[in-house]
C-alpha cells in the first residue's frame, strides 16, 4: 500500500515505445473484423516494412520525448535514451527528488542492465 503522505506519485515516470511502418500497414494482430458474411479478403504485406520507432515518458507532471529512431531499441540505445531522459528530467527539478521509473516487457539481461545503470544515477530507482 502506498503512504499518501509519504509518496508522491507524481514521481512515477511510464515509459514505452511503439513502432510506425513508413508504407501505412498497421499491426492488426488483435483486431478483428465481425461481420455476417465471410469477405474472402487476402492483404499483401512485405515482409520486413521500413519503420521508425518513438519513445516517451509520461507522468502526471509532464511528458519527455518522443525520441524518434530509424533503429529498434536496444539495450545500448535504452540506456542513451535514459541518459537524455535523465538529464532533461534533472535539469527540469528545482529540487533533486526521487524518481520511480516504470517499464514493462524487458527482457531479463536488458533489465538488468537499465536497472544498473538508474540505480547508479542519483534519485532515479
Amino acid at each position: 500500500m502506498i503512504d499518501n503522505e509519504g509518496f508522491d506519485v507524481g514521481c512515477i515516470w511510464f515509459t514505452d515505445e511503439a513502432h510506425f511502418h513508413l508504407n501505412g500497414f498497421v499491426h492488426k494482430q488483435k483486431w478483428r473484423f465481425w461481420g455476417s458474411e465471410n469477405l474472402h479478403l487476402c492483404e499483401e504485406k512485405p515482409l520486413h516494412s521500413p519503420e521508425v520507432t518513438a519513445w516517451v515518458a509520461v507522468c502526471s507532471r509532464s511528458i519527455i520525448g518522443p525520441f524518434v529512431m530509424q533503429e529498434t531499441i536496444s539495450s545500448e540505445r535504452y540506456i542513451t535514451i535514459l541518459e537524455q531522459f535523465v538529464s532533461t528530467q534533472l535539469a527540469l527539478e528545482d529540487q533533486p527528488r526521487i524518481e520511480w521509473f516504470m517499464k514493462m516487457g524487458f527482457d531479463h539481461i536488458v533489465q538488468k542492465r537499465c536497472f544498473a545503470f538508474l540505480m547508479n544515477t542519483s534519485g532515479i530507482e
